[in-house]
């Protein structure tokens, strides 16, 4: 029989035991979480297409896997957001020509009218400008350097008769009516990169405004054909980031670089990788057809 004494020591055992138990399992659970949360700051991010505008690339009601890690991991919670200089680990590449990139709402105005970075708003689009590029488009083809992009073009709804999306052939959007250009005959335009130096004119403040805006925290201002910023005299201005034209696939339907002009480097997520899940919005049915489908 099992005395009192013995009856004792075995509960104590049996508590130890459960207590073991339960701290390995709090454990894993604690260690999962933190594997998860590293993967998702460092390497991977998961999204949901809710519109159109990239379509037959990407369909409301997919869900992509972007990769950070070839335009290097942003941590968005550290750095100097509002002078936009948050903290980035450095990439294995470069963004290239018709990549489909995840990134931020660009010229975001806050409630006092200064352009700040929003990370709370993400868009999906293609890259069809990079650093160092002209871009133009005449009659909805896309030209980089004179010379044709093919695979933009492959996307771009040709035949606008048929479209039922809000942009007419001939509309000019509001920060770049003054130059007469519209959303299908739009440009030239030199993409910036970084450590350029550009001579403000009566042309390209239009085009370059919000960049330096950006960049500076500073208002730049025309007065007399003169530019100051901040009431400093401007006449030359070296910019500080690479910039990217983006354009979404379904070009009758995108509000793209067309209408706010160019993105900076700092706004971009990273590289949408593959589609690893769809489902269709208005039937609520899977898309097995679309899983694990990569992204071009």
């Amino acid at each position: 029989m099992i005395d009192g004494k013995e009856r004792k020591i075995l509960n104590m055992e049996r508590i130890i035991n459960n207590s073991r138990y339960v701290g390995g399992i709090v454990l894993k659970i604690v260690i999962t979480m933190l594997v998860v949360i590293i993967l998702r700051t460092l390497v991977f991010a998961s999204f949901k297409i809710p519109s159109l505008s990239m379509k037959p690339t990407l369909l409301s009601g997919d869900f992509i896997l972007v990769n950070k890690l070839v335009v290097g991991p942003r941590i968005d919670f550290l750095g100097n957001k509002r002078n936009g200089e948050p903290i980035r680990l450095a990439g294995y590449g470069t963004i290239k020509r018709n990549s489909v990139l995840v990134f931020n709402d660009p010229y975001y105005r806050s409630p006092s009218r200064e352009i700040v970075q929003n990370w709370n708003v993400y868009y999906v689009k293609r890259c069809v400008g990079t650093p160092g590029d002209t871009l133009h488009i005449q009659d909805g083809n896309y030209y980089i350097d004179g010379r044709l992009n093919t695979l933009a073009n492959k996307f771009h709804i040709r035949d606008l008769n048929r479209a039922l999306y809000m942009s007419p052939r001939e509309y000019a959007p509001k920060m770049f009516k003054a130059l007469e250009w519209t959303i299908d005959n739009f440009g030239p335009i030199y993409i910036p990169q970084k450590g350029d130096i550009i001579t403000l004119d009566t042309l390209n403040i239009y085009l370059y405004r919000p960049l330096i805006e950006y960049e500076t925290g500073k208002k730049l201002v025309k007065r007399n054909g003169a530019f100051s910023l901040d009431g400093q005299a401007c006449k030359l201005y070296k910019f500080k980031l690479n910039y990217y034209f983006m354009a979404g696939d379904l070009a009758t339907d995108s509000k793209d670089s067309r209408y706010w002009g160019l993105l900076p480097e700092d706004h971009i997520v990273g590289k949408v990788a593959y589609i690893w899940k769809s489902r269709d919005p208005s039937t609520d049915a899977y898309r097995w057809e679309r899983f694990f489908k990569t992204v071009e």
